[in-house]
């Protein structure tokens, strides 16, 4: 536990962060659509790889973790459920 909350509960606030800078991303682009944490978002084209970019800013903003240039790959921005995971590995490193 971490300040009384449970470890679980951190992932909820961790999740509901990324899907809220997912959704100012998406409104940015004119896509207001609703979306699902395993829904594609690069792949699908509803985000481009600047969009990406602006996640990534936001994310190291928001978490204070960085992300290495040769360790980019925007496949890990797919989707809510891909940038959770990529998040719990870089805090753990």
């Amino acid at each position: 536990m971490d300040a009384g909350i449970p470890r679980s509960g951190r992932v909820v606030n961790r999740r509901e962060e990324v899907r809220n800078i997912v959704a100012r991303a998406l409104a940015q682009t004119g896509d207001g659509q609703p979306f699902a944490d395993g829904d594609s978002l690069v792949v699908s084209g509803r985000l481009a790889s600047l969009d990406v970019v602006d996640i990534l800013a936001a994310l190291e903003a928001a978490f204070g973790f960085e992300i290495e240039a040769d360790d980019f790959d925007p496949i890990h921005f797919d989707s809510v459920e891909s940038i959770v995971e990529l998040l719990a590995s870089a805090v753990r490193s």
